[in-house]
């Protein structure tokens, strides 16, 4: 079971997504705090989450800020570099994008 982050197509399926492990997910949360203001939606992994294209920008700014902070840790590094890209695209093409807890 992981979380998906996705952009969802015409047909309501994921067309892009990223992907998070129960354990990644609990590290990312420790690190996120409670400062943290558009990713305390993913705080509960067991639930579905939606992020507006209009708080894109400002989701990608807590990404790479959070990405920095973990720098050592390299499974989230990575899961945050594909996120904050996964964000770029869902920018682009002017969609919101769902945490899907699966």
């Amino acid at each position: 079971m992981s979380l998906d982050i996705a952009i969802l197509g015409a047909d309501g399926s994921p067309k892009q997504q990223v992907s998070i492990g129960v354990d990644d997910h609990h590290r990312l949360m420790q690190l996120v705090g409670e400062d943290a203001g558009l990713l305390k939606r993913l705080h509960n992994y067991y639930a579905d989450a939606e992020f507006q294209n209009t708080e894109l920008d400002a989701l990608a700014q807590e990404l790479t800020v959070l990405c920095a902070r973990c720098h050592a840790d390299g499974r989230l590094v990575s899961f945050l570099d594909d996120l904050i890209g996964l964000v770029e695209l869902a920018k682009r093409e002017q969609q919101p994008l769902l945490a899907i807890a699966d």
